[in-house]
């Protein structure tokens, strides 16, 4: 989702950062390294309105589990250092039921971490995800190590740094809605974080 383009035209002087370059961007914003701070990276966010009265209800959400992130920095998780709430606006829209989209423009900054390897990803998408079928896999930290052991045979990949992981998600009162090889990444001391915080619940609010 191309969110900056909305940001320039909606509220070009709220987002106090100087952007460089895009490093991705998925189905609810745009994520870009910053000019002046090396170590760090903005997330340009959007939450449209696509049924009547649910726009602040997944808005409030998130901002509960961005707070959440700030204050309580969980290992599991991308170090979250701050978020903003930028507006609410709307565009025209010639299909909308009221001619006019509702949406809010948010951001957060959090730290500079860098893509896993093939194999790493092979990895987490053996233990953690089916994507073709949107199957959560809850295996036992024994059988994920089983598992782990099994892989190790023919993929390059640090099983401790995976176990840790594994068990740090475990741990986090946080639960991550879209678990999968591209919201994880590495940071500089070879651990391994979730990413994509927009798509997260707080563990008590969490429905199974």
């Amino acid at each position: 989702m191309l969110v900056l383009p909305l940001c320039q035209h909606f509220c070009p002087d709220k987002i106090p950062f100087q952007l460089a370059e895009c490093l991705g961007d998925g189905a609810d914003g745009q994520c870009f390294s910053l000019q002046n701070d090396p170590k760090k990276v903005i997330k340009l966010g959007i939450v449209y309105e696509y049924h009547s009265g649910e726009l602040f209800k997944i808005y409030n959400q998130m901002d509960r589990v961005l707070n959440y992130l700030i204050r309580t920095q969980p290992a599991a998780y991308a170090h979250v250092y701050e978020h903003e709430y930028l507006g609410l606006y709307s565009r025209e829209m010639p299909y909308w039921h009221s001619g006019k989209q509702k949406f809010i423009l948010y951001y957060y900054t959090m730290e500079k971490l860098r893509k896993i390897s093939e194999d790493e990803s092979k990895v987490f998408h053996s233990i953690l995800s089916h994507e073709d079928r949107g199957i959560a896999k809850n295996f036992s930290i024994d059988k994920i190590r089983e598992m782990l052991e099994g892989l190790g045979r023919g993929l390059d990949f640090d099983a401790e740094k995976v176990m840790l992981f594994c068990e740090n998600i475990n741990e986090a009162s946080v639960y991550h809605l879209d678990l999968h090889p591209r919201n994880i990444m590495i940071d500089d001391s070879s651990n391994y974080k979730c990413i994509d915080m927009d798509r997260c619940e707080l563990e008590n609010e969490h429905v199974k």
